[in-house]
């Protein structure tokens, strides 16, 4: 077809809204280039020159705001943000260039919140959760969205999603919805309101 079109044959096509256009075969390969962006990340900062406060910034301002926008639209696998926490527990505790630092506190310790002894350091599972749950809750609240319309064509034509399936053959992202909609399903509660919804 490209021969015929006298167009180039691009191999990879670069990437779109940050995210790369090309996906791997597994969901490890698919997030690879989150852990390789926060690798790129923590090698270029020079801890020596930082402060334990400046390291605090730096991490939840930078590193831990990297993986948001994937983390908006697909879960995550537990082994990469197992990665990425690890990697950060390992530059907050590093002394210098020469030393990796002794671990004083484990990592569950650190993402607790201040008041209860630690860090407020972002659990990224549970902000993936969060996150998800926040566009499950979307995809409810606004059925004419063209989104909204084409997931609801393809996976619960009924309109009813909190009653719908997997579905045969799910693509990821329906998978990842599911998964922030049952995160949020306990806590949604149905309310009168104006009445107008109520059938008498």
């Amino acid at each position: 077809m490209a021969q015929e079109m006298r167009v180039p044959s691009i191999e990879r096509t670069g990437k779109y809204l940050g995210m790369p256009s090309n996906w791997g075969q597994t969901k490890k390969e698919m997030f690879a280039w989150i852990l390789a962006r926060v690798n790129m990340k923590l090698e270029g900062w020079k801890e020596k020159f930082l402060s334990k406060v400046g390291k605090e910034i730096l991490i939840k301002t930078v590193v831990q705001a990297l993986p948001h926008y994937a983390m908006s639209i697909f879960k995550i696998p537990v082994s990469i943000c197992g990665a990425i926490e690890k990697r950060i527990a390992v530059f907050w505790w590093k002394q210098n260039e020469a030393r990796k630092g002794i671990h004083r506190k484990s990592w569950e310790v650190l993402k607790s919140r201040k008041d209860r002894g630690g860090l407020g350091f972002k659990d990224l599972i549970t902000l993936n959760k969060a996150l998800l749950g926040k566009q499950a809750w979307r995809l409810s609240q606004s059925p004419t969205a063209l989104w909204s319309q084409i997931l609801r064509g393809i996976y619960f034509s009924n309109g009813n999603l909190w009653r719908a399936k997997k579905g045969q053959q799910p693509s990821w992202g329906w998978q990842s919805i599911l998964m922030g909609r049952d995160a949020i399903e306990p806590a949604i509660r149905w309310t009168v309101g104006d009445g107008k919804s109520i059938n008498i």
